[in-house]
């Protein structure tokens, strides 16, 4: 572990971190903690949470951006708040944490809440990144233990990329991706809960099978080949979603129908990711599907995208 250097300005620093899309779920039996085994593919994407870490402030956080009014909590629990914290814990004993405790963190929400896109797990990220850098460097694999503490998207969204993800999905193995991917994302107006996803799930399969990423998968990414990605992913909680929100079957029908590769339920849900060809093909899926009923908002973006990272440092 990297020691702390003796002083630091208390200056601001800003990091940025992905959302994701789970290119593929499968989703197995219950594990010993109750938690469901995964073999999931998550894909970092280019759209994007920024953090800005103010030492020497009052503890509070601010919310800005587009997503502002979405109801992310401003109080201790915060998820950036608890990585901090998580932190904090890991790092006990370490001389000049104080820098750490009364950080003011300004977050602009450019992620959709509660998609399945895993913006609150990439404010987790990005405040472990940045609280990291205002202590002198922690080592990844104290930032990865803490990041799991938290969230098990957390750990992905420090490292970024494509990776398979497995047992809660932070068990993490990096996938060769040629290219960018090109996805509309068609967030929707209404919201799942995820316990109750995973025991729908259960409802509707009593005995899964063991959860597996297929080969054609990891083919398909390493050639950057979206038709062969489009005819071998998919989630094993669309059925359940579908039949909690029986409007998302008739999203992924609309972006069928507008020449979409593939619709894909991102994580949970509700969002849905659809798979296009190239930029002017998302282009076009984005203009059809803003307009199909139960479509929120339709966001063009890529991926994979870099993870966690600092990109000011004003000290």
């Amino acid at each position: 572990m990297n020691a702390p250097s003796p002083a630091r300005a208390l200056a601001p620093i800003t990091v940025r971190a992905p959302g994701k899309i789970n290119v593929h779920l499968g989703v197995g039996g219950l594990d010993e903690h109750g938690y469901h085994e995964l073999a999931t593919v998550f894909q970092a994407l280019n759209l994007t949470e920024t953090l800005t870490l103010i030492p020497g402030g009052s503890g509070r956080i601010e919310v800005r951006g587009r997503y502002a009014e979405a109801g992310v909590p401003q109080d201790e629990t915060n998820i950036a708040r608890r990585a901090v914290r998580s932190l904090i814990e890991a790092l006990e004993g370490w001389k000049d944490l104080d820098v750490l405790h009364d950080l003011d963190i300004v977050i602009d929400k450019q992620v959709p809440v509660a998609g399945g896109m895993g913006g609150g797990s990439a404010d987790a990220a990005a405040a472990l990144v940045g609280a990291a850098h205002l202590v002198g460097g922690v080592r990844d694999e104290v930032l990865h233990e803490c990041a799991v503490a938290v969230g098990a998207d957390v750990a992905f969204l420090l490292r970024g990329g494509t990776a398979i993800g497995r047992g809660r999905g932070e068990k993490l193995t990096p996938v060769l991706t040629r290219g960018s991917f090109h996805w509309v994302l068609a967030t929707s107006a209404g919201q799942l809960s995820t316990p109750r996803i995973y025991a729908r799930f259960d409802e509707l399969n009593p005995a899964p099978e063991p959860a597996v990423v297929p080969d054609q998968v990891l083919t398909a990414l390493a050639a950057g080949d979206p038709d062969a990605l489009a005819a071998a992913a998919a989630n094993d909680l669309t059925e359940a979603a579908v039949s909690a929100m029986p409007e998302l079957a008739e999203v992924m029908e609309a972006g069928r129908a507008a020449g979409a590769l593939l619709p894909l339920l991102s994580g949970s849900g509700p969002t849905i990711g659809f798979l296009a060809r190239d930029a002017h093909h998302a282009l076009d899926l984005a203009v059809l599907l803003q307009a199909t009923r139960g479509v929120k908002e339709a966001i063009r973006t890529t991926g994979p995208a870099p993870g966690a990272h600092v990109v000011h440092d004003s000290r």
